[in-house]
């Protein structure tokens, strides 16, 4: 008998089926990771794109005050729109611009920020954040500083550590001229809130005179895990609370069922380096209340 022919015909034949499929499966799952990875770095791209053109825009219309001794502003209209008021043309007339992020990326922060620049090119108030969000769940921000410093994805609250040279007392210098120092200078100590204690708490009103409290009704915490706040929460009627909040906060738990009169507690942790004030929702059935975190450095 002929078994090489046999043998040579066998293989002749290519592929089984069995074969061709296990091979288009391999070939679909190494395309679906490709398209995935390009995807997410798309989104990057442009959440980081929109946030430099932002802070770009901010820098000018922060120079645009100066240059005219006048007023300049940046204010969001909505979470991924914003209207620049400055002397676009340096002619002399001041102009009101929209801008838009690029497609997926929104502003996070709560409530919607804005700055307006003096004639100094200094703001009115302490660190503001202008937090950000591309469709893939990556963060990023613009701070401007009380003085009108500009930065992207960096702190301008806490200057670098400085480091310190012993002087020893000689007859030109004095020992009780000598200033000891140990700290790092942080800017937040000159944004001191009106007075202490802790925030009232927060109620809402649904059907049938369904409430849930919420207290206390803004916290603050550190960022990436430095501290961790809680809340608690009160319903008026049986129901099932759930949680929600932007992916930089970790919220536990998500959600937890609480008796008639009764309350429950949510710690809130922050994940990554985003700050900002952010807004934490707490819903049942019949109504809703949200709560305002604060996270800083």
């Amino acid at each position: 008998m002929d078994y090489l022919g046999q043998d040579r015909r066998r293989n002749e034949r290519g592929f089984s089926t069995i074969q061709l499929i296990v091979t288009l499966a391999v070939v679909s799952i190494v395309i679906g990771f490709a398209l995935v990875n390009v995807s997410s770095a798309r989104a990057s791209l442009r959440l980081q794109n929109s946030v430099r053109l932002l802070g770009g825009y901010m820098e000018k219309a922060r120079l645009d005050a100066v240059r005219r001794h006048d007023t300049a502003s940046v204010v969001f209209t909505n979470t991924s729109t914003y209207n620049i008021t400055m002397d676009f043309d340096g002619d002399g007339v001041v102009q009101t611009r929209s801008f838009s992020f690029d497609d997926g990326v929104s502003v996070i922060s709560t409530p919607l920020p804005s700055v307006s620049f003096n004639w100094r090119g200094r703001t009115s108030a302490c660190t503001i954040t202008f937090a950000m969000q591309g469709s893939n769940g990556d963060q990023s921000w613009v701070d401007v500083s009380d003085a009108g410093d500009v930065t992207v994805n960096s702190s301008v609250d806490t200057l670098p550590t400085p480091s310190y040279t012993n002087v020893n007392a000689s007859a030109d210098i004095y020992s009780n001229m000598v200033v000891a120092g140990a700290t790092v200078r942080n800017n937040t100590a000159d944004c001191g809130g009106s007075g202490g204690g802790t925030p009232p708490p927060i109620v809402g009103s649904g059907s049938g005179g369904c409430t849930v409290t919420a207290t206390p009704s803004s916290i603050s915490i550190k960022k990436s895990g430095g501290t961790t706040g809680t809340v608690a929460i009160s319903v008026s009627s049986s129901s099932t609370v759930t949680a929600s909040g932007p992916s930089n906060l970790l919220i536990s738990p998500v959600s937890r069922s609480i008796g008639g009169g009764g309350s429950g507690n949510f710690s809130i942790t922050s994940k990554n380096n985003t700050r900002g004030t952010f807004a934490v929702t707490f819903s049942s059935a019949c109504t809703s209340v949200t709560v305002l975190v604060k996270v800083t450095n």
